[in-house]
């Protein structure tokens, strides 16, 4: 039975970034205290099924994301609430993505609220399009953006003009432009599939490495689909309970593999004063004995954990490790790098039909780069390609 301490013993410090707290009451006054009542408990029944009493037992090949998508929307109000309200299940690594925005939309709020029709899109957002959140957060950005820089700028509501229509349009001066935004989905198909092949990969050796408390790096050479599901255990199975020195232990035509031993006495005296919570970064670092990308990072412990608090809503913390593992992965093949850097030719190409035959158009297009410098170096080339194809004088685009 997992141990539970009442929220009200655990430490933590208070939120004090008014931007942010001004920014989440100002999209949650467009809902009531009842319907956000009731989004917040759907929301955490549907993150709670990742946990249960046996937290320690969670299923790497599932992976351990939470994130909300039907209720996107409603899932990022949730993160910034409970960083406010409720630190202790307040999900660090979802919240990185987050509290920027509404930092910025929180810091020049007086701002956003000259956009023209700005409160018919957030109503829309919170009540119509809850699943759209990244696309319409990155056009309230985009507005602010030319306000901030002296334009009037109003939100053309959909199917309200006859044909296609941009999504805002900016003025001053006597001078108009059509403004498209589009918002690239988060991460790539190939990366979730990557992802997911990789945490099968390493369910087949967590128990072996659990054992010596083994951290290894490992880089694929190839794609990781064009391996069996087993193979990092056939080659580590025999290997790695004959090495006791720290370096690497296979290198290949297929991947290298660098192993080194993580300290649990050092893990286990930072637990005797602090406790940690499970998946968050810090217990990452503590693992890793290093700061780390935790996209390809995959960990395991067996210890002893405590929930913090009521439910079972990302709210379990470690107060004790006894053995651990830890794998970071990177894969250099030229088709996974090929794959991951996507283009924004589609988005150019879909946004420029939007452009009716009036003021000249620009493009803005919202990314996420979490692939690392070598795939945003052969995005880059992509994106020179495409935009050096653009047939600019016979269409409105002036802009990207």
């Amino acid at each position: 039975m997992t141990q539970r301490i009442p929220s009200s013993e655990f430490q933590y410090h208070t939120f004090e970034d008014q931007d942010i707290i001004s920014a989440y009451n100002w999209f949650r006054s467009f809902v009531s205290e009842r319907g956000w009542s009731e989004r917040k408990k759907k929301i955490e029944e549907d993150i709670s099924i990742v946990f249960n009493d046996r937290p320690q037992f969670i299923d790497i090949r599932k992976g351990v994301l939470i994130a909300i998508q039907k209720d996107q929307i409603g899932w990022y109000l949730y993160l910034i609430y409970t960083a406010i309200h409720e630190p202790y299940k307040y999900d660090y690594t979802q919240g990185a993505r987050i509290m920027p925005i509404f930092k910025r939309i929180g810091m020049n709020l007086d701002l956003v609220e000259k956009i023209g029709g700005i409160k018919k899109k957030v109503k829309d957002l919170l009540k119509k399009r809850t699943s759209e959140a990244d696309a319409i957060l990155f056009e309230i950005l985009t507005a602010l953006l030319w306000i901030r820089n002296g334009w009037e700028v109003n939100i053309i509501e959909e199917g309200k003009s006859e044909g296609k229509s941009p999504d805002l349009l900016a003025s001053k001066n006597g001078k108009t432009w059509q403004i498209e935004c589009k918002r690239q989905k988060k991460t790539a198909d190939y990366t979730y599939k990557e992802t997911a092949k990789r945490q099968i990969m390493i369910s087949h050796i967590g128990e072996l490495l659990i054992q010596y408390n083994a951290l290894l790096d490992i880089r694929f050479h190839v794609e990781l689909e064009s391996l069996p599901d087993t193979y990092l255990r056939d080659i580590l199975q025999d290997i790695l309970p004959k090495t006791k020195t720290v370096g690497t232990i296979v290198t290949n035509d297929k991947l290298d593999i660098n192993l080194s031993f993580i300290n649990i006495k050092t893990i286990q005296k930072h637990l005797e004063t602090n406790y940690v919570k499970n998946n968050s970064p810090q217990l990452i670092e503590l693992i890793a004995g290093r700061p780390v990308d935790n996209s390809s990072f995959t960990c395991g412990i067996k210890g002893n954990y405590v929930y913090v608090g009521e439910g079972e809503a990302n709210n379990v913390f470690v107060s004790e490790v006894y053995n651990a593992f830890g794998v970071q992965c990177y894969c250099d093949a030229e088709e996974a790098i090929n794959a991951k850097a996507r283009d924004v030719k589609s988005q150019i190409y879909s946004a420029i039909k939007q452009f009716n035959s009036g003021s000249n158009g620009i493009i803005h297009i919202g990314m996420e780069t979490y692939d690392g410098p070598e795939v945003e170096k052969e995005r880059a080339r992509k994106i020179m390609t495409t935009l050096g194809k653009i047939d600019a004088i016979n269409c409105n685009l002036r802009w990207v």
